[in-house]
């Protein structure tokens, strides 16, 4: 592994209410590390002490939400800031999720991994079982919204867009593209933020390993969850945590087009009064 003498990362994450894991995830990180990490965290009014934990690291900026920003926004809130810092002082910006168990000098190793190529590196995490739970995302298809989740092997992977759970991206990069889309309250804003990057010519990489832990999501209590009733689906689906039909519209016609966005913004209430 190469020396890192010298070098600095910006880390950005926005967290709210999950102290715990919001703690392991930093400790995590930090622990066993080999590269200056500085953090730009946006804790969105949580009330169970996470802001007062955050402020106890030298190295950790906390800026206080409204209470309603969710995680898009919030991540808004971290990437304004951190165009605000000078970046000249860092060599990369990293995104990610606060609810990542990180393995030891898996910062080190995705600096190693990229070797310096001008392109966005995605970590990839596994579940409990060892399992790829996140990582690169291929498009399956030009008109439907289908994504492979997919990590590289024996030759590089390059991919169409990510969730932001672990991300590299050279300070260069991270100047030039836009902060999240403004539409996003919640979900789709760091897969929107990839499907952009590469629109401005840039490559997005999976990398070959794992960097931590991180469990996918489940269904249970949300719109996907069939044993609700089809008033609490469409309920939970309209909410910001759930698949807003005005912001999976706009992802879908910007990302696919307008004919998948007129399919697939209707084939979910479909799924609903199915109960599917």
């Amino acid at each position: 592994m190469k020396g890192f003498d010298g070098m600095r990362i910006l880390v950005l994450f926005t967290c709210f209410n999950r102290k715990d894991k919001t703690l392991t995830c930093v400790n995590t990180l930090i622990t066993n590390n080999n590269i200056d990490l500085d953090f730009i965290v946006v804790d969105d009014s949580s009330s169970d002490g996470t802001t007062e934990a955050l402020e106890k690291y030298h190295n950790i900026e906390v800026i206080t939400g409204t209470g309603n920003l969710f995680y898009s926004g919030g991540m808004r809130v971290a990437i304004e800031a951190a165009k605000r810092r000078n970046l000249a002082d860092y060599d990369y910006v990293m995104f990610i999720n606060d609810d990542v168990r990180f393995y030891d000098l898996a910062v080190s190793k995705l600096v190693d991994y990229l070797a310096g190529e001008q392109a966005i590196l995605v970590g990839a995490t596994c579940d409990d079982t060892g399992k790829l739970s996140y990582g690169g995302s291929i498009k399956t298809s030009k008109w439907r919204p289908r994504y492979k989740n997919v990590m590289s092997g024996t030759e590089r992977v390059y991919c169409d867009t990510f969730c932001a759970n672990c991300v590299l991206i050279p300070k260069e990069i991270f100047r030039k593209l836009d902060n999240i889309d403004p539409v996003y309250h919640h979900a789709m804003g760091d897969f929107d933020y990839g499907c952009e990057a590469r629109r401005n010519g840039v490559q997005i990489i999976a990398s070959d390993f794992f960097v931590g832990v991180c469990n996918d999501n489940s269904r249970d209590n949300t719109w996907r969850d069939s044993n609700l009733s089809i008033r609490a689906r469409i309920r939970k689906k309209e909410s910001p945590k759930g698949l807003p039909i005005k912001e999976w519209f706009y992802y879908l016609k910007k990302n696919h087009s307008i004919l998948t966005a007129i399919i697939y913004s209707i084939s979910a209430y479909v799924k609903i009064f199915l109960k599917r």
